[in-house]
């Protein structure tokens, strides 16, 4: 990989007013994961937002994806509005693509586990699944779980349902009637992020995720619970606001699950 010479300006709007989408590359063992997945969100969110008809951009990228030497790491991928005013069209957008060096959960890690906790405040809002530039709402959202001592928190809107953890997608499994174990994940329609990992989880067979909304009071009924992106992939949750969760093996095997197939 060499420096463009040519670069994005900071008259771009992607600086000067957040208006950009980016995706998020795990590369493990030297190849990008899903790649095809990664770029198909881009060029909808591009196609939903009115990033303009250009794409050329979109060959571009997945020729530099599939082409390039990776060490191992994470690839960051913008897609800016290029220049102009708030009230100009986007029709020559920006597309900008670095490397950096990343720690994946080790085997220790991932057999440990994290904490979550459920957050007090609500957050989110209409674009709190869309991967653009406004984040200060998932950072603080990640500061108040930091600040309750746990890794992560679950995100609920202003009516108590769940969207997401701050900066992931959640699968939990509940506890239904007679003793039976449903494996569930919020919707995309309750705000949460089409995640590529979550994606791979929800095609698994043996697992048999299914999507529907999630309520606070839900979460009495939790017996497992495990977070995706494409840093972490799967990472198992073993506690839930100081409580330990007594199934957490079915959340650790669907994280060896994924380690086994995209790991090291």
């Amino acid at each position: 990989m060499t420096p463009s010479s040519q670069g994005i300006p900071l008259s771009d709007r992607g600086f000067r007013y957040g208006q950009h989408f980016f995706e998020t590359i795990a590369v493990r063992n030297g190849s990008p994961l899903f790649i095809e997945r990664h770029v198909d969100r881009l060029v909808r969110a591009a196609h939903t937002h009115h990033f303009g008809e250009e794409t050329r951009w979109q060959e571009s990228l997945h020729d530099f994806l599939t082409t390039t030497q990776f060490e191992d790491g994470l690839i960051r991928v913008f897609l800016t509005a290029g220049e102009g005013s708030l009230a100009d069209p986007v029709s020559d957008p920006k597309l900008c693509a670095f490397w950096e060096a990343a720690s994946f959960p080790s085997c220790e890690e991932r057999m440990r586990g994290i904490k979550v906790v459920c957050l007090k405040k609500h957050h989110g809002n209409e674009y709190w699944g869309v991967k653009n530039g406004n984040y200060w709402d998932h950072i603080c959202a990640l500061k108040e779980a930091h600040q309750a001592g746990a890794s992560e928190g679950l995100v609920f809107d202003q009516k108590g349902i769940l969207i997401s953890a701050t900066m992931a997608n959640v699968i939990l499994w509940l506890e239904k009637k007679e003793g039976l174990i449903q494996c569930v994940t919020p919707p995309t329609s309750s705000g949460a992020r089409n995640g590529v990992v979550l994606s791979w989880a929800c095609e698994e067979p043996l697992i048999g995720i299914s999507s529907h909304e999630i309520t606070r009071s839900d979460l009495s009924s939790v017996r497992a619970l495990a977070i995706t992106n494409s840093r972490l992939g799967v990472m198992p949750v073993y506690e839930l606001d100081g409580v330990r969760l007594p199934e957490y093996a079915r959340s650790l095997a669907l994280a060896n699950r994924y380690h086994s197939l995209y790991g090291v």
